[in-house]
């Protein structure tokens, strides 16, 4: 109990406020999950992974993935495919992933910027497979930017959904 005060304060809102968002993400992880065909693996074992492909290797990996799935994956997790059905499940993938992230929305301006600690490859999939969900849709604007450590992208959602 004293842990969840500590965090609580620490994220500025309620005990019960940061119990009930506990149990929403984690019925969501454990959903997206156990429904989504995700397996966990280590680390290390990925890094190694990637290290035998080239970036092309890897970019033509993850374009093959997305194309035959995300439509799949969108309607598995949130049973509806639409522009808000797709920011969700670009979070909700995020969020089985474990990787530490940041989605800060503003006047239909939605800030995705995701730190793994894998390295370029891994950004570059990451890059391939949620533009991949993205590009399904007509955003007004999508803005992509990749790095060693991190993949950032701004979505422009249009006003009439």
């Amino acid at each position: 109990m004293a842990r969840l005060n500590k965090l609580s304060r620490a994220e500025a809102i309620s005990p019960s406020m940061l119990i009930n968002q506990m149990l929403v993400q984690y019925l969501g992880v454990r959903t997206a999950s156990t429904i989504s065909e995700f397996i966990p693996i280590r680390k290390i074992l990925l890094i190694r992974l990637l290290e035998k492909f080239s970036e092309k290797e890897v970019t033509d990996i993850a374009k093959s993935i997305a194309r035959f799935s995300t439509k799949k994956i969108i309607l598995r997790l949130r049973q509806e495919y639409h522009i808000m059905s797709s920011i969700d499940v670009v979070e909700a993938l995020i969020r089985i992933s474990n990787h530490k992230y940041k989605h800060d929305v503003n006047y239909g301006i939605h800030r995705f910027n995701i730190s793994h600690n894998l390295g370029k490859k891994w950004s570059l999939y990451l890059y391939e497979i949620y533009s991949s969900v993205l590009r399904q849709f007509n955003f007004k604007k999508v803005d992509i930017s990749v790095s060693g450590q991190q993949l950032t992208f701004t979505i422009i959602v249009k006003a009439i959904m």
